[in-house]
């Protein structure tokens, strides 16, 4: 069976992600970090939006709702995560990884 190209001998992707309680995009979020991590080695860090972390990354980044989801220290998106764009960024990365 082929190597997926998102799976790479690096180290793991580090994703933070900012939630609340009752928030249904936050939960497809984890769906698509779930789906995601099968394939790619992921460190994930929820932080609670009512935190003050939660609300001083919500303010820096300027994320509208949650969920923000930040990837690699850089700025992904917030509210409905695409699983394709996501990929996308992850793919990118683990090229970059290799290419160094």
């Amino acid at each position: 069976m082929p190597e997926s190209p998102l799976v790479s001998e690096s180290e793991p992707v580090s994703v933070v992600v900012v939630t609340a309680a009752g928030c249904h995009y936050c939960d497809h979020a984890q769906q698509v970090l779930d789906t995601l991590g099968e394939t790619v080695p992921l460190a994930v860090t929820t932080v609670d939006l009512s935190s003050d972390e939660g609300l001083a990354l919500m303010v820096t980044h300027r994320a509208g709702f949650p969920p923000l989801v930040i990837v690699d220290g850089e700025f992904f998106g917030f509210g409905r995560i695409s699983l394709k764009k996501l990929e996308r960024r992850l793919t990118q990365r683990a090229a970059s990884v290799g290419e160094g």
